[in-house]
């Protein structure tokens, strides 16, 4: 029997393990590490972060704020908003990258206008005219396309997105270009911001906020290490670089790769510095991304596949951050984005304030309607029509409520070098046999002389054929469906006569016109118009053989026409097709000032068309044209020609005259290359087969009757142009080859 000493004894110690016991019972578990999670930049190299986050999802890891640059910007502003991976991969898998480079809506899309200014001066050389002198834009492109794929992607249809009202702390970096400094972003519209910090100097036009011009983060924190340290006072980072590595000498070879290089440099010299701010038990990764380059976005679902690799060479360390199954799940319902199952009614449409164009224009181009659901797909192609037809730098959307409203908020921000611009063009074509012809042009413009978007042009051109042309554009609605065009122009030119496909003299020519027309635009597609004209021609014989008079003849009469125009490109369309007929009733001449007594009115008719149908990287063209003059004793301005490039190629420009033609071209086109971003260079091949027929040739006897051409060339779309390198053919011609380069 025990004591009652050690009876005690017992009690005692029984009750000390019970307390024990209690008392670790009711100890909490050690608080989880607060954990921050740094984005880098990296152009498409960036795609990576999608795979690390899906790994991260996969271990429960919660994290406690975000930081990110540049494309690390776009995946950490997803995130933070809601968007799974998994989601971002998808909606990326299906986006056209090539196209979203492109801030147009494609040539098919804008106005027949627009496509003509457009095909023969380049719009890459638009400079804005104002009493500070020429300015021009401030990126290749806008970015107007990228802007609305963001909008897209944290889903700003369903409401405004505020950086500061998302669920974790966000900090975004952005670089002042007007100081060079560091713009952490942590508050405003959450879109902007994403642009804002990826928007690559030159390439990308820079973001205002808050009166700062804004580009690419990557150019003073590429890494921000120090920001989420700042931001939630983080225990863990975990930081992710995807910077391309510095170039060796012998790869920086031209323009393009020196500006790479000097982007790489400076983004190196402040990732290093931020790497100078990691602990032990922060975890770095550094994916092993190969020859993915920052251009390379079209290879985005490798650079994820790359990045999830890298997140399981550290998978041991993630693990030790795992938090419990319900302690994730509920962290998780916490961030991620439900959208509601219908879009918001619209209750009212409003358009920002303009310097310039018309807000009716503008809304005149959006189908969003009061009182219906918002579609955001067809709001962005909208938007992105609109931008197309030139006059803004930007526009952009928001969704607010007020009260009991929806309201659909459009921006629009207005070209800063606007409203009166300089383009210019240029051309140069020889067949190495002829003299070579060249010019160059230029076209002073000035939009919006009143509300109804009135335009008045004034354009000129030197060299070969020399030209001083102005017009007055005047719409007489807002929807510009109908428009007057009073018009003076005079050029000077010159053609080659031919005799048995030998140039035998040299014609000058002089002619100018005045004239006043009427029309209608067919919707994007097309015009119609009519009206009078006062032409007044000389043509006089420079060298060689004297086959035509020197005479000068004025004619005046109605003139018609009617042009279809859907294809996609203007010189190597893959779909798409035009169409054009022109008519002119001479009413009235004149013969060396004299009226002419004896004149008898005569027409004269052309017209045809062409179509492209593609498959893959195969374009196959086929094309028409035939024209005819009522009477053989009209100037010479009215005669028709064939021979030349796609007009028959085999036979020298303009080699077969006459007053009556057809003919027809079927041609096989192959994209050797893609478009590039940005550039939008592609390589083209080509063959063709032409036939063409001059009733009663005037210079050329023994080309009556139908003509065979063949021809082969290889060509490139670039930024001034078609360069065009082929070789034509033909039973009754001389074999030829051709350069061109520019715009017609």
């Amino acid at each position: 029997m025990k004591s009652p000493s050690a009876a005690r004894r017992v009690a005692a110690l029984a009750l000390l393990a019970l307390c024990a016991a209690t008392a670790l019972a009711q100890t909490p578990p050690p608080a989880r590490p607060k954990i921050g999670l740094v984005l880098g930049g990296g152009g498409a190299r960036g795609s990576a972060h999608m795979g690390i986050l899906e790994v991260l999802e996969e271990n429960r890891i919660v994290v406690d704020c975000v930081a990110g640059t540049s494309m690390g910007a776009l995946v950490a502003g997803a995130y933070v908003a809601g968007v799974a991976p998994a989601e971002m991969k998808e909606l990326i898998r299906k986006t056209d990258w090539a196209a979203i480079f492109d801030d147009s809506a494609g040539r098919d899309l804008v106005n027949l206008r627009r496509k003509q200014l457009d095909d023969r001066f380049f719009s890459g050389l638009e400079f804005g005219v104002g009493k500070d002198g020429m300015r021009y834009r401030e990126g290749a492109i806008a970015g107007e396309k990228i802007k609305l794929f963001f909008n897209q992607l944290v889903r700003v249809d369903l409401g405004e997105r505020s950086i500061e009202e998302l669920p974790l702390p966000l900090t975004l970096i952005a670089t002042d270009i007007g100081t060079g400094e560091r713009v952490a972003i942590r508050s405003g519209n959450l879109t902007s911001a994403m642009r804002a910090s990826m928007s690559v100097p030159g390439a990308l036009a820079p973001v205002t906020r808050e009166g700062r011009k804004l580009v690419d983060g990557g150019l003073v924190d590429n890494v921000p290490i120090g920001e989420v340290r700042e931001r939630c006072n983080a225990d863990v980072v975990i930081a992710v670089n995807v910077g391309s590595p510095m170039m060796k000498p012998d790869e920086v070879t031209g323009v393009l790769s020196v500006v790479g290089q000097m982007v790489n440099l400076l983004a190196e010299q402040n990732v290093a510095r931020s790497l100078e701010l990691l602990r032990p038990q922060d975890i770095y990764i550094r994916p092993e991304l190969g020859d993915l380059t920052a251009a390379d976005f079209g290879r985005q679902m490798e650079g994820a596949e790359m990045g999830r690799k890298a997140a399981l060479q550290v998978i041991d360390r993630l693990k030790k951050l795992s938090s419990p199954p319900h302690v994730y799940r509920d962290w998780r319902a916490s961030v991620r984005f439900t959208a509601p199952a219908q879009s918001p009614t619209i209750d009212e449409v409003q358009i920002g304030d303009t310097r310039f164009v018309n807000p009716d224009s503008i809304k005149a181009g959006v189908r969003s309607e009061v009182g219906k659901p918002l579609d955001a797909k067809a709001l962005a192609h909208d938007l992105v029509w609109v931008y197309s037809q030139g006059d803004l730098q930007g526009l952009d959307y928001s969704v607010a409520r007020e009260r009991d409203k929806t309201i659909l908020r459009i921006t629009p921000v207005e070209k800063p070098w606007g409203p009166d611009y300089v383009r210019f063009g240029l051309n140069f074509a020889s067949d190495f046999e002829s003299e070579a012809d060249y010019n160059i042009r230029a076209l002073y413009r000035q939009t919006w002389l009143n509300k109804l978007g009135g335009e008045w042009l004034v354009g000129a051109q030197l060299g070969s054929e020399q030209l001083l042309a102005t017009e007055l554009y005047q719409p007489l609605d807002y929807r510009q469906l109908t428009f007057v065009r009073p018009y003076v122009s005079t050029q000077m030119s010159k053609f080659g006569l031919y005799l048995d496909g030998d140039r035998v003299a040299e014609y000058r020519t002089r002619e100018s016109h005045i004239g006043l027309d009427a029309g209608v635009n067919l919707g994007i597609y097309g015009q119609a118009k009519a009206g009078y004209i006062w032409r007044k021609g000389k043509s006089k014989l420079d060298t060689g053989l004297s086959i035509f008079p020197n005479v000068g003849e004025d004619v005046s009469g109605i003139m018609a026409s009617v042009n279809l125009d859907t294809q996609d490109q203007a010189f190597f369309p893959t779909r798409g097709y035009r169409a054009t007929l022109d008519y002119f009733n001479a009413r009235k001449t004149a013969v060396n000032g004299v009226e002419d007594d004896d004149f008898k009115p005569y027409w004269r008719t052309e017209g045809g068309g062409e179509i492209a149908l593609s498959k893959g990287d195969f374009t196959l063209v086929a094309a028409a044209q035939a024209g005819k003059v009522s009477s053989s004793d009209v100037p010479l301005s009215d005669i028709f020609t064939l021979g030349g490039p796609r007009r028959l190629s085999g036979f020298a420009n303009g080699q077969i005259l006459g007053s009556e033609y057809t003919y027809g071209r079927l041609e096989g086109q192959w994209r050797l290359t893609k478009p590039m971003p940005l550039i939008g260079l592609n390589l083209i091949a080509g063959a063709m087969i032409e036939a063409g027929r001059m009733k009663d040739p005037i210079n050329e006897p023994n080309l009556k009757g139908w003509q065979n051409s063949f021809g082969a060339y290889i060509a490139a779309n670039t930024f001034f142009g078609p360069v065009y390198l082929g070789y034509g053919d033909s039973t009754n011609g001389k074999s030829r080859i051709y350069l061109f380069i520019g715009t017609p």
